[in-house]
C-alpha cells in the first residue's frame, strides 16, 4: 500500500523542527533524487510502487550513474536542495530513517541491497530499555529508614542506642574515660545543678554564721 504523503511529512516532522511541511518534502524530494542515482531503473521502479504516485515523482527528475557511496550521496542530496553539506546530511539521514519506518520490509531489503554503503541509513535505531528503580537482594530485609527506627540508612534504633556521652566515650575496646570522670556519668552537672544542692548561697552562708557565734562562747 502506497505512502500517505500527510503521513510521511508528519513523521518527518516529528523527527526534526522543520521550519513546515513544505520544508520537510523539499527535504524528503532532494533524498530521494540522491537515491535515484545509485538505484537501476528496475529498482526504482520498485521503490515508486512502494512509495506511491504523489511522492515518487524526483525519481522521474534522475537517472542511474553507478554505485553510489555514502558521501556522493550527501554531496548530491545538498546540491539538489541547495543546503550545505551539515544540514543536507542530517535531513537525508532523517528521511533514510523514515522510509525505514514507513517502507514494507521487502523494500527496505532492496535498498540495503542496492545501496549497501548506505544501508545502515536504513537500520530503525532500537528503543532503549525502560528505566528501573532501585533493586534489593531477593531475600534481602530492607530496614526501618522511619524516624522509630532510626535515622536513614541505621539498622540501630533509638530505642537501642546510649546516651551521646556512653557513645562518645565507649567502644569495642571498653571505655577510653577515667572511672571517676565526669564524662561517665549519667548525670554529669548533677553536682552542680541548684536542686540537687545542700542550699542556696544564703543559707549555707547563715549556717558558717550560726557556727561562728557557737564557737565564740
Amino acid at each position: 500500500m502506497p505512502i500517505d504523503e500527510q503521513t510521511l511529512t508528519d513523521h518527518l516532522q516529528n523527527l526534526a523542527p522543520f521550519e513546515d511541511a513544505g520544508a520537510a518534502r523539499r527535504a524528503f524530494d532532494a533524498t530521494l533524487e540522491a537515491l535515484r542515482s545509485g538505484l537501476t531503473d528496475d529498482e526504482a521502479d520498485w521503490l515508486a510502487v512502494d512509495l506511491g504516485p504523489q511522492l515518487s515523482r524526483p525519481l522521474l527528475r534522475q537517472g542511474y550513474t553507478g554505485e553510489l557511496s555514502i558521501n556522493e550521496f550527501y554531496r548530491r542530496t545538498g546540491r539538489y536542495a541547495g543546503l550545505r553539506r551539515g544540514a543536507a546530511t542530517e535531513q537525508a539521514q532523517l528521511v533514510c530513517r523514515t522510509l525505514a519506518e514507513l517502507l514494507p520490509h521487502a523494500g527496505i531489503q532492496r535498498l540495503k541491497k542496492h545501496l549497501p554503503e548506505l544501508a545502515p541509513l536504513f537500520t530503525v535505531p532500537e528503543a532503549p530499555p525502560p528505566a528501573q528503580g532501585p533493586q534489593h537482594p531477593r531475600g534481602q530485609p530492607v530496614g526501618d529508614r522511619t524516624a522509630a527506627g532510626g535515622k536513614p540508612g541505621s539498622d540501630r534504633p533509638l530505642n537501642e542506642a546510649g546516651s551521646p556521652s556512653e557513645r562518645a566515650f565507649s567502644g569495642a575496646g571498653g571505655p577510653r574515660a577515667h572511672s571517676d570522670s565526669v564524662a561517665r556519668a549519667q548525670n554529669p552537672h548533677e553536682d552542680t545543678k541548684l536542686s540537687s544542692a545542700r542550699g542556696l548561697t544564703q543559707e549555707r552562708d547563715r549556717e558558717s554564721m550560726a557556727s561562728s557565734r557557737r564557737g565564740l562562747h
